[in-house]
């Protein structure tokens, strides 16, 4: 047997590879993992972020936030839009896919229409909310009036107390449009030949959802699921431009605190305890949720 002998081009090749992923690992170094790094040693620093000198102080960036009632109204607020994120974009988007599938024709103007406003940036959502929530001369406002529902409107970014579901609808307007196209995506890969056992078998529309249709989008659940949990608690773009937070902080989320603490009050010890606060927050809630969901999955896809 003749001994095989490499190409020229293919002699250290492993150099050539080392040499290609150097670019990118290190990029991921430099502007990832240093800053996370840097994120955990400032939460028990004191700086101004212009000071060449940080003063360590411990643990006393995390006990201020303890005591801080605009801390407990920013978390109680992230763990609200987890609830919604988890509930209202999700449970619309599947609705809205059910009735996209089941069109004879117009599925394709339905997924342009349905999935447009998540195209929009969230900066764009924001403006277009704004005008129609305000409170004089909003497009809310104007049709209540002309139906006779006036007494209804609201000062709706204004109230401290609704102004968090106010901001929820914006949200879901926008947000409905991914767990839309998953959800269609997995409709259309479903085996007909369980859907039409189904309907020999006589079952019902809903029969055939609970027990054979959305047991089978169990992956399209996860990654929707997954993805909004993500996202409730990471959110940040339509709270700090549509109210940065207010009325009174009554819609802060903890990444619009921790921007403000940072950038506007220039305690950066105090933002950065945020920040690691809120990633052991998002690790305890949605890592258990997306491996429950992986394994529900797993579990799906052996009984098929």
């Amino acid at each position: 047997m003749a001994k095989y002998t490499p190409a020229p081009w293919q002699r250290g090749s492993t150099r050539v590879y080392a040499l290609f992923l150097a670019l990118p690992v290190g990029m991921f170094c430099v502007f990832y993992l240093y800053p996370v790094f840097e994120t955990f040693v400032l939460a028990f620093q004191r700086w101004d972020g212009l000071s060449p000198v940080r003063t360590d102080v411990g643990t006393a960036n995390f006990l201020a936030l303890l005591g801080d009632s605009r801390f407990h109204t920013s978390l109680a607020n992230n763990l609200r839009w987890l609830v919604f994120y988890v509930l209202a974009p999700t449970g619309l988007g599947l609705g809205l896919a059910l009735l996209a599938n089941s069109l004879v024709r117009g599925k394709g103007l339905a997924k342009f229409v349905y999935f447009l406003p998540y195209t929009l940036p969230p900066v764009a959502v924001a403006a277009i909310w704004r005008w129609l929530y305000e409170p004089s001369a909003g497009l809310i406002t104007r049709v209540l009036d002309e139906v006779g529902l006036g007494f209804l409107a609201q000062n709706w970014l204004g109230d401290t107390a609704i102004v968090t579901y106010s901001l929820m609808v914006s949200a879901a307007w926008w947000s409905v449009g991914f767990s839309f196209i998953v959800f269609f995506a997995g409709l259309q890969n479903l085996p007909r030949e369980c859907l039409e056992a189904a309907r020999i078998d006589g079952a019902t529309a809903w029969q055939t959802f609970t027990k054979v249709t959305f047991p089978l989008l169990w992956p399209s659940t996860a990654v929707a699921l997954g993805m909004s949990s993500v996202d409730a608690m990471r959110l940040f773009d339509i709270v700090w431009a549509m109210t940065a937070g207010g009325p009174a902080y009554s819609s802060d989320v903890l990444a619009t605190q921790m921007f403000d603490v940072a950038f506007g009050r220039l305690k950066m010890g105090e933002a950065s305890a945020i920040a690691v606060f809120m990633l052991f927050v998002s690790a305890a809630v949605v890592l258990p949720f997306i491996i429950y969901m992986a394994r529900r999955v797993e579990e799906a896809s052996n009984d098929n």
